[in-house]
């Protein structure tokens, strides 16, 4: 299942609201390609931890925020972002079911041969191995309002 997909063709549609207390709310809605079944991620970004049950990943505990790039402490997680770029948001996931793995995951905006796109640089990193995954997710933005099917 993992493998198909990274195959497949994603739509992003990001909500982003505040609740009474001033928490900033991201509603990430995932459209995958060729029928897969799609999900939602909701975020609440006050850096509190929030349990659950992944369809793909299992008991995961999450922290979501806004961060300023220098206080991240992975040097890979820091680079790479367009020029001027002082906030980026940051996800951390520990993988309850699999001991040791932490996912992070940070989103902000990069410049390919001078086009502004949103990015995702995701880190996997597993206690005790020196093997670290590291992945670079570039979006295409398709505007604002409806997404049709």
């Amino acid at each position: 299942m993992r493998k198909v997909i990274t195959m497949a063709t994603v739509t992003l549609i990001v909500t982003q609201t505040k609740d009474a207390s001033g928490n900033i709310l991201l509603d990430i809605e995932n459209k995958p390609s060729g029928g897969m079944p799609g999900a939602v991620e909701k975020r609440v970004l006050n850096w509190e931890p929030v349990e659950l049950n992944h369809t793909l990943f299992g008991n995961i505990r999450g922290r979501s925020r806004v961060v300023k790039v220098d206080e991240l402490e992975d040097e890979w997680l820091k680079g790479g972002w367009e020029e001027g770029t002082e906030e980026v948001l940051h996800f951390k996931t520990e993988h309850i079911d699999s001991k040791g793995v932490v996912t992070q995951q940070v989103l902000g905006f990069v410049k390919v041969e001078g086009v502004r796109y949103q990015a995702r640089r995701v880190l996997v990193t597993t206690e005790g191995s020196d093997k670290n995954v590291e992945i670079t997710i570039i979006y295409d933005y398709l505007g604002t309002g409806e997404v049709s099917q």
